[in-house]
């Protein structure tokens, strides 16, 4: 069946592409029922949208040059006369001028920022948002004069003496001043970003319910002030039933999600009744504080902790899967609220509502401060934080405003050698139309809220910005097809709020990247990110000279195994004692591993890491420590700008965080470090590794 002409137009114009090119460089073309299916889905909000206030065009251009706005653009049907003004994001008028008969528009230079282009003729009007980009996205002074790196950990992995069976905030305080000590730039953590706390044990930070929200699991909560002057918690706390559960909760291998968040949410609950009720100066000051930050966040904070309260309503008593978490297994009359019937219920559960906000607002406070605490502490680069693709379909974050996403639709990846049948992540997509005519202003507070207290953000699948490989509802990942973003004015909006929040960017760019992609992100001076397990090419990896110098560079990456796991080939022992690899498909990877090992090794060699004499081959020579150190030496003295060491691979652990195609097979996402904090940095072995990594990064 072919596309017909009318339905090629329609589908060319909101940025469906009808045919691809795949790993290999065959033409591909869309399944005509899936250009169908997406030409529908994907159309513009019509008039009736554009009258609740969105806008009828986004507009990209360069700060500090003259602005050229084609009229053709628009839909004028009398340009005789157009009044033109611009307001600022104050709604301060900083232009006005008449104009007759324009084909185009000639503005006047601006600094970077958001703003409003009011058009108006003697019939129409026209509202255009104006998206002023910097040159470049922020570029932090200290790689000006030397080769930074970093810690990059899996926060919730991390063992101390403190933790109450999960890393948390106190941990990564202990970690950001241990690590200024040993000369590191930042320390990296996994997504941040609200999971399911009425289903703890959707662990994933990559199928969120929120990128926007911050998970509360990783409260330091000893540390707040309500805990210090609560004794009713603070004695329930130093009960010898709690201390020993959390004694056992601490040794346990894995973490165990349901019943931290139970000990969590008890505490947290306490000191909230304890907020409410304290006449203490210091509450009394933070109440205003609080309200404060109510207002700021607006409407969509209390929809997050109203999304919270009916979630664990509904998911009291059952554990959710695919297809039922969050909103998607609730009750029907709940699953879409009219606007009365969602004030109703936040008036019923007012007080459980403001508990969840309470619990957004205490974690970006206490992740603030820790950002704070690098700047004391001289970490110039600070938090290297992590943002997700999207949300998960059952998210809150897809429930509060369902208009913007495809709900019937999902994100993914095309069938290729390595994914024969494609790939299916199940997270629903922004509706580009959508997005557009609001002037991005979900993913501008999206982008703010992550960027905020990060001094580096990694933005997964980068790709994204510019197409996604969405999948029908009900259909294969090989049904699906590429529809194209708008790019340009997604990465304007990246370029201002990486300059405002002072925040560099760093695009996980793996596989093939399209010429004008990689263009656009050069521009803008977008980090790349190496990764060394996939840099060997014809039997060698690179020389370090030859590493990409604006990149990340790095070992692994949380979705593959520690250096000493990869090397004893334990990932794919699990792999074909799970049975998701088997046959000659194991066989081959076993193959292609010795091949990468050896490539390795002759690459040390070549470049005197390793002496000629230095006895052993990939079969024959095991994983011990100073191969270990001249392995991460070769990374550390590359030209990349950003490098990240992993904790797991300095303490030469086995261990993989997640294995990808797996779900309940294998406990992904909970696996933590071999040793505490603190007797890592009392080690003088590991103070030494860091130490020599450090100076390997002035070399």
């Amino acid at each position: 069946m072919k596309v017909s002409e009318s339905l090629k137009q329609s589908a060319e114009k909101i940025g469906i592409s009808l045919s691809h090119y795949d790993i290999d460089g065959h033409l591909i073309y869309a399944p005509p029922e899936t250009v169908r299916y997406f030409t529908e889905l994907l159309q513009p909000p019509n008039n009736r949208h554009i009258n609740k206030g969105a806008f009828h065009d986004v507009f990209a251009a360069f700060e500090n040059e003259p602005i050229h706005y084609d009229l053709i653009r628009l839909s004028l049907t009398d340009a005789s006369s157009l009044h033109c003004s611009i307001l600022d994001e104050r709604g301060k008028k900083c232009f006005e001028q008449t104009f007759s008969s324009p084909q185009s528009l000639v503005l006047p230079s601006l600094p970077f920022g958001y703003y409003q282009l009011l058009l108006a003729s003697a019939e129409q009007q026209f509202t255009v948002r104006l998206l002023v980009t910097p040159r470049t996205a922020y570029q932090p002074d200290v790689l000006k004069n030397k080769k930074a790196w970093g810690i990059n950990v899996q926060l919730y992995s991390l063992r101390s003496k403190t933790n109450w069976g999960i890393g948390d905030f106190r941990d990564l305080a202990y970690l950001i001043e241990q690590g200024a000590k040993q000369g590191a730039d930042f320390i990296g953590i996994n997504p941040l970003h609200m999971l399911y706390p009425a289903v703890p044990n959707w662990a994933s930070p990559y199928s969120s319910s929120s990128r926007r929200w911050l998970n509360f699991i990783y409260l330091d909560i000893p540390a707040l002030p309500e805990f210090k002057l609560c004794r009713r918690v603070q004695n329930w706390f130093n009960t010898d039933e709690i201390q020993k559960k959390i004694a056992s909760l601490r040794e346990q291998a894995s973490v165990d999600y349901t019943q931290i968040t139970e000990l969590k949410l008890t505490a947290l609950e306490g000191l909230f009744a304890f907020f409410k009720r304290s006449k203490s100066a210091q509450i009394i000051a933070r109440r205003d504080e609080f309200n404060a930050f109510v207002k700021a966040q607006g409407a969509a904070l209390l929809w997050q902790g109203l999304f919270n309260v009916l979630d664990r309503i509904e998911h009291q008593h059952q554990e959710a899967e695919e297809n039922t978490i969050g909103w998607l297994g609730w009750r029907k009359e709940w699953q879409v609220l009219s606007d009365s019937k969602r004030k109703a219920l936040l008036k019923e559960h007012a007080e459980q509502v403001e508990f969840f906000a309470w619990l957004q607002w205490l974690t970006t406070e206490q992740l603030a401060e820790l950002q704070e605490r690098c700047h004391q502490v001289g970490m110039q680069l600070g938090i290297y934080g992590d943002l997700a693709v999207n949300s998960s379909r059952g998210s809150a974050d897809v429930w509060s405003d369902p208009e913007l996403y495809c709900v019937n639709a999902s994100v993914g990846a095309p069938p290729d050698p390595l994914g024969p049948v494609g790939q299916n992540w199940n997270l629903p997509p922004y509706n580009p139309s959508v997005l557009k005519a609001r002037g991005f202003q979900p993913f501008i507070d999206m982008l703010r809220a992550n960027m905020q207290s990060f001094g580096v953000l990694r933005i997964d699948h980068v790709m994204g910005l510019f197409r996604l490989w969405l999948i029908p509802e009900g259909k294969t990942a090989a049904d699906g097809v590429y529809v194209h973003y708008p790019f340009n004015e997604l990465m304007a909006i990246l370029a201002i709020e990486s300059q405002r929040n002072q925040c560099l960017i760093i695009g996980e760019d793996l596989g093939t990247v399209p010429d004008e992609v990689r263009w656009k992100l050069n521009e803008f001076r977008i980090f790349s990110y190496f990764v060394l397990y996939f840099a060997q090419r014809n039997k060698m990896y690179p020389l370090k000279q030859d590493y990409p110098q604006h990149a990340f560079a790095t070992i692994g990456t949380h979705d593959v195994p520690s250096l000493q796991s990869f090397w004893h080939c334990r990932d794919l022992e699990l792999f074909g004692q799970l049975g998701i690899l088997q046959g000659d498909v194991l066989t081959q990877k076993y193959e292609q591993r010795v091949i990468d090992k050896q490539a390795l090794l002759d690459s040390l060699h070549r470049d005197n890491y390793l002496s000629p004499d230095y006895w052993g081959d990939a079969l024959s020579m095991a994983m011990h420590d100073n191969l270990n150190r001249q392995i991460h030496r070769y990374l550390a003295e590359s030209q990349s700008q950003l490098v990240g060491v992993q904790l797991e691979n300095l303490l030469s652990q086995e261990i993989s965080f997640n294995l990808p195609g797996t779900s309940t097979e294998y406990p992904n996402w909970r696996k933590k470090l071999s040793q505490s904090l603190e007797l890592i940095f009392d080690d003088p072995h590991m103070t030494s590794f860091l130490s020599f990594i450090n100076q390997a990064r002035r070399a």
